[in-house]
């Protein structure tokens, strides 16, 4: 927490400590060698995803998009990190800055936070400050807009493929980067208490998921139809096929966001357990260690969310097995979604060539 003097308002900034006298040490300078080098790995991940999801037709082709954003936002991660870190490391220094480590992440007490005549003193530190809040609410809010384009393609079912309606893109994307700018907003200049800021995140998580677990039971009723009575339903003008195939995709948009979703909560997991440590001071000589593991714990969750994304999509697993790389293929193998498609049975066949004909036939009348 950071005060203005020269206005006297606050700053809540995703930093946890400056001038850090242990990063003098070769133990820690060897600790932010090996992050440089992994920031290199997670940005050529990040890049090969975007790439992947964009040009590689497995989805809806505004849910590509919004994913492709979401990985590629990663970043505003690391230019927010590299400007950050000089300052946490001592490298770059503020006047009557504390080193004290016990400074908490966020506080409503003066006296305890770090006083600053003026921003433009260390633009450096607010500027990468607030791109660092802006990817961690994009990787806040990422499932909350995923599940609002997935509650699209259930309202617009019949066609939702067909048609582009690229006027509902535009949307969540504005809709997206709005619920993101705002939160920043009320974040950096601390109009949102702590409290209420992982109140506000964790109903809105919630609410993303209740509502990707209702999309998940109204599409295994509609393919619970097909599979009964299909010429059934169809004559009636309940679903097509083109309604089918969006069920299914809507089923396997839910599988990979709850690959996603426990992933990213174990993470969350980890970060709150560092948080609680150096909180409470329970183990005083490790708390640099903890603060460097929180920091990349959501700096470098692209390491393993990347993966995940890819490795759970058949077909943008075969796009990275085109690279020859032995060990993407071999993990590729065992990850799979759909990845040994099974052979349709005879039964199978003949259904879907009955209600091809049948939506064909009622088409024509």
């Amino acid at each position: 927490m950071f005060l203005i003097k020269s206005s006297n308002y606050s700053i809540w900034l995703p930093i946890y400590t400056l001038d850090d006298a242990s990063y003098n040490s070769y133990f820690y300078q060897g600790l932010l060698v090996f992050e440089l080098i992994l920031s290199i790995f997670a940005l050529i991940f990040c890049g090969v995803s975007g790439y992947v999801m964009v040009t590689t037709r497995s989805f809806h082709f505004h849910f590509n998009t919004l994913l492709a954003i979401i990985v590629l936002s990663w970043v505003t991660s690391a230019i927010g990190k590299s400007l950050l870190t000089p300052y946490s490391t001592g490298a770059l220094r503020l006047n009557n800055a504390s080193t004290d480590l016990h400074k908490p992440y966020w506080t409503d007490d003066v006296a305890r936070m770090v006083h600053v005549e003026d921003i433009g003193e260390a633009w450096p530190l607010f500027v990468g400050g607030v791109l660092t809040w802006y990817y961690m609410m994009m990787m806040s809010t990422c499932i909350f807009v995923v599940s609002l384009e997935r509650l699209c393609a259930v309202y617009f079912i019949e066609n939702y493929e067909n048609l582009p309606r690229i006027y509902l893109l535009f949307f969540l994307i504005i809709f997206q980067q709005f619920l993101i700018i705002t939160a920043v907003y009320f974040l950096f200049y601390n109009r949102l208490k702590f409290i209420p800021a992982v109140t506000l995140l964790t109903v809105l998580n919630v609410l993303a998921f209740t509502i990707c677990l209702l999309i998940q039971r109204y599409n295994l009723k509609i393919m619970r139809q097909f599979g009964q009575k299909p010429a059934k339903n169809l004559r009636a003008g309940n679903f097509t096929l083109s309604v089918r195939f969006q069920a299914k995709e809507n089923l396997r948009v839910f599988e990979l966001t709850v690959r996603v979703f426990v992933v990213g909560f174990i993470m969350i997991l980890l970060a709150v357990a560092c948080i609680v440590v150096i909180t409470y001071n329970l183990v005083p000589s490790m708390n640099t260690l903890l603060i460097f593991f929180f920091e990349n714990i959501i700096h470098l969750n692209p390491l393993i969310i990347s993966p995940v994304l890819i490795l759970s999509v058949g077909s943008w697993s075969k796009v990275l097995l085109n690279f020859h790389l032995p060990f993407v293929e071999k993990i590729t193998k065992s990850s799979l979604i759909h990845a040994r498609p099974t052979l349709p049975t005879i039964n199978s066949q003949r259904q879907e060539t009955d209600t091809y004909f049948l939506e064909l036939h009622r088409s024509w009348r």
